[in-house]
């Protein structure tokens, strides 16, 4: 029996022809370019219910995700290691989980965990 590799696109790297394409967009041309799962390192650009549709309507399968990474345009690539930023993480962390609900994403569970976890 022979096993076949599958391969996720990375909106955040892959799809970016045009400067203007956003994650909806992303999503769509890799359905269209034959992928059935994508990763959405950094989602929140887009409502969870928006994303969820399209990943529906192009029958794609969601398969990671990144937690909130603070201000990306201010060089944060995550804030759950500073202190002073406990409270902000925990707010985002909720918002996170709340995409995963929405995208059915397996590491849901991973991440109520985590969130039973004294930060």
């Amino acid at each position: 029996m022979q096993t076949m590799l599958k391969f996720a696109a990375n909106l955040d790297i892959m799809f970016m022809q045009e400067a203007s394409a956003g994650l909806v967009d992303r999503m769509k041309l890799a359905a269209a370019a034959g992928f059935k799962g994508v990763e959405t390192p950094y989602p929140y650009e887009v409502a969870p219910s928006v994303l969820a549709s399209v990943k529906e309507s192009c029958g794609l399968e969601v398969v990671s995700m990144n937690a909130w990474p603070g201000d990306r345009t201010a060089g944060d690539h995550g804030i759950s290691i500073f202190p002073e930023r406990r409270e902000e993480f925990r707010e985002k962390l909720e918002l996170s989980v709340t995409y995963l609900k929405v995208l059915l994403l397996f590491i849901t569970f991973y991440i109520y965990f985590c969130l039973k976890v004294k930060f």
